[in-house]
């Protein structure tokens, strides 16, 4: 879901690797144990952090009243990582070096991949709920995991919504930036793979005045449907002077513009129908779980809001896994996390859809398959768990999810389209 340039990681690869030496003096005290969280927690990338705070503190609230991690409490100390490589490598070095941190939640891509070697050094373990950059799998380590599929599988729900639901020709529009160029030419491979056919593609850049050019040169060969890939703040602009024309015309949008904000800006009348999609939180009894902890921490009506942000699901799961992951191993370490993480997932052990039940049962020296709200939480080899996804639509000016994709599906239907 979030891309990064070549250069802007190498840059704070090197920024990284040259910074980040001397250990601090802990933020935990002897008995406890610091629990990091490095997300956007301000600006336009906010929607997708936010969520990863609120939930990762109602987690280890309940930790803590069920006694810990073998005793130890733990503490969640938040950084704000902007959406920016440099303020987020800054953010993990910080609750690295500073705090103590043993497990870091949060970063987006750019982020991420800058600090994989460093969660290995520092055996401190890094997870991200929404990390889709395709490049992970090739870097990954025992320290660092994931809850969301690679960015091919944004892409591929994309495509087959589009393909299955009947139309035939389909028009492109991206921003020049890395995250919505490779969304869209992950949209373009699968749909003309499964049968369809591209009329027409066309990048425009953010801060433009007007993008009405670029608006009549996509809808110009008549597509059955356009693909919109990029920001909220010119995806607003350039949709509201679509409306404004009248221009006839079907849209489906990225994952990032899948919310409420360019409904309330442009005006849901002229969006009825528009479809998007967003990595969403299985069919699971795990949901009803992460809904309760959560209602019962922040009350029913935040609780209830925070379960339907898209990163809910992912977050919850990457925090449950890891302390999951902690309690088998006796201990709440960064290499508790990397040493038990697919003990605690992998199939064989008995499901659990809770946190509770969880620690219930590996107190009772139990093997555990822990399935979650955003999936099954099956890790591949490099440590990524593929959420399902779910496709929304505009119905009665409000996003509703009218169509599931499992994760396991995606795999398999990747393989048979590469």
């Amino acid at each position: 879901m979030f891309g990064a340039t070549a250069q802007k990681m190498l840059a704070v690869v090197v920024a990284a690797t040259t910074s980040i030496a001397l250990s601090g003096c802990g933020g935990g005290g002897s008995d406890t144990a610091v629990i990091g969280v490095a997300a956007p927690l301000s600006g336009e990338a906010a929607v997708y952090g936010g969520p990863v705070d609120t939930v990762t503190r109602a987690v280890v609230n309940r930790v803590n009243e069920l006694g810990g991690i073998n005793g130890t409490k733990l503490e969640v100390v938040s950084e704000d990582e902007k959406f920016n490589a440099e303020d987020g490598v800054r953010a993990v070095t910080k609750l690295i070096n500073k705090d103590d941190a043993q497990f870091i939640i949060g970063p987006t891509s750019a982020t991420f991949m800058a600090t994989l070697g460093q969660a290995e050094r520092n055996t401190v373990a890094i997870a991200s709920p929404y990390s889709g950059i395709v490049e992970f799998d090739d870097q990954a380590n025992p320290y660092t995991f994931r809850t969301v599929g690679p960015d091919t599988f944004d892409g591929l729900t994309v495509a087959k919504n589009i393909w299955d639901r009947g139309f035939k020709t389909l028009s492109i529009m991206y921003e020049n930036s890395d995250s919505a160029r490779s969304t869209s030419s992950w949209v373009e491979s699968f749909y003309t793979k499964l049968g369809g056919k591209v009329v027409a593609k066309v990048a425009f850049n953010g801060g433009q005045g007007s993008y009405l050019p670029e608006v009549r040169s996509a809808f110009a060969p008549e597509p059955e449907m356009v693909f919109l890939a990029g920001s909220v703040e010119p995806a607003v602009t350039l949709v509201r002077e679509w409306a404004r024309q009248g221009i006839p015309g079907h849209w489906s949008f990225i994952a990032e513009l899948t919310y409420p904000v360019l409904l309330d800006e442009v005006g849901p009348q002229f969006l009825e129908g528009a479809f998007g999609q967003a990595p969403l939180a299985a069919e699971s009894p795990a949901t009803e779980g992460m809904r309760q902890l959560l209602v019962e921490e922040y009350g029913e009506e935040k609780g209830g809001h925070i379960v339907q942000q898209p990163s809910a699901g992912t977050a919850y799961d990457a925090i449950v896994s890891a302390l999951l992951a902690m309690a088998a191993g006796g201990e709440p370490t960064g290499a508790a996390v990397a040493d038990n993480l697919h003990k605690v997932t992998d199939s064989g052990g008995t499901p659990v859809y809770t946190l509770d039940k969880g620690l219930e049962l590996l107190a009772a020296g139990e093997t555990i398959d822990y399935q979650g709200a955003s999936g099954p939480v099956d890790f591949t080899k490099t440590n990524t768990a593929t959420s399902d996804y779910g496709v929304y639509q505009v119905t009665g000016g409000q996003w509703k999810v009218v169509q599931r994709y499992a994760g396991r599906e995606l795999y398999h239907l990747a393989e048979e389209l590469s």
